[in-house]
């Protein structure tokens, strides 16, 4: 049973003073030094020691084992001895823990999310970290103590119907399925549920939305002087709205914008061509520095009141669609198309959604938008 402390007090002279002195013992100290802690009034050398034995007796009960856990001590005790292993019990919990660790079944949800966190957070952006942060608090939420290998998929699966709008659900979905997958991968679990549950049907699209050539002109005729280059860039080079935010003016040069890791969505580099109605705008629309960013200030602000100001609020990827719409529909080159957007070479998306969805005269029309605009 652990030691209840005395804290002895006394009288003590230090530089010809009178103190009253608090001996606090070495064991209940981080550096295992018996501290002396001096008073000038007794009554507050009573009033701490009465406090440091309160906190004392907490501590000693705190660390005194509960007769199961004496018992449980014992068992494990004559396990190793009836194994005749010769070392303390601390020592074989030491060796356990990898194993342990390493089944998901003494994993809890709880411990997996943390791990998953502290081992990719240093390379997520914060955007990212914040959409872990919630969706990992919300799965902890209602399923914490759980061990992993006792999360089914269909307890997941309503868990995340409860949220109720389907592309909100799959975002979370998103979030929280590379942490199961990490643990597949260190053999913690044989399948993530998330992989196992039902796959979430999102409601189909109608189409995809675009700009017709006078809005795009409505956008450019809104925009401040300082925005401009910035729509421009949007429509007539389909950069990601969240890339245009990290862009600077020493990004476009030789005929190109050019997207590096620390820009692309997806930390894969590109080089967007720069069309030549979009060239006129970026030279019409200089920098106030050669390293400036593309977007001023407030331009989350600032970019919502030109929208409504043209009457197109909202739509916030439409530009993006507008720009790989018209340019398909008048260089007819897919495999040029797909560099600029950032796309996977080969992949079908283009073809199905943006092979029909502008005639050539349109998209004649809509690169032909050049300044001024007023």
């Amino acid at each position: 049973m652990s030691r209840l402390a005395k804290f002895k007090l006394s009288r003590c002279e230090k530089n010809g003073a009178q103190y009253w002195a608090l001996y606090v013992p070495g064991y209940m100290l981080p550096g295992k030094k018996c501290k002396k802690m001096l008073f000038r009034v007794k009554s507050e050398a009573e009033q701490k020691r009465a406090e440091l034995i309160a906190a004392s007796k907490d501590g000693t009960q705190e660390k005194t084992l509960t007769p199961a856990q004496q018992a449980d001590a014992r068992r494990a005790l004559e396990h190793l001895a009836e194994a005749r292993l010769n070392i303390t019990l601390a020592k074989a919990i030491e060796l356990a823990l990898p194993l342990l660790k390493s089944s998901g079944a003494y994993v809890s949800v709880n411990a997996l999310l943390e791990d998953f966190r502290k081992l990719k957070s240093s390379e997520w952006r914060p955007k990212t970290a914040r959409g872990y942060t919630y969706a990992a608090r919300k799965l902890a939420e209602q399923f914490g103590d759980l061990p992993i290998t006792e999360l089914s998929p269909s307890a997941l699966r309503e868990w995340l119907d409860s949220f109720g709008k389907p592309t909100f659900t799959a975002g979370i979905a998103r979030t929280l399925a590379p942490a199961f997958s990490y643990a597949v991968r260190q053999g913690m679990l044989p399948a993530s549920p998330f992989a196992r549950m039902e796959k979430i049907k999102l409601p189909k699209k109608q189409g995809i939305d675009i700009f017709t050539p006078n809005e795009a002109r409505a956008l450019m005729s809104a925009a401040s002087p300082d925005s401009k280059a910035a729509f421009a860039v949007l429509l007539f080079a389909g950069v990601r709205p969240v890339e245009l935010t990290r862009l600077s003016w020493a990004n476009i040069k030789d005929g190109f914008i050019h997207i590096t890791p620390s820009v692309a969505k997806t930390e894969q580099v590109r080089n967007v061509e720069i069309e030549p109605n979009l060239a006129a705008w970026l030279k019409a629309y200089p920098p106030a520095a050669p390293d400036a960013p593309l977007c001023p200030p407030n331009w989350k602000r600032k970019s919502q009141a030109i929208r409504a100001a043209a009457g197109l609020s909202g739509r916030q990827d439409t530009a993006r669609h507008s720009y790989a719409t018209y340019h398909l529909a008048a260089h007819k080159d897919k495999n040029a198309l797909e560099a600029n957007l950032g796309h996977t070479a080969g992949s079908a998306m283009l073809m199905r959604h943006y092979r029909a969805a502008a005639t050539p005269a349109e998209a004649a029309d809509y690169w032909s938008i050049t300044p001024p605009l007023n």
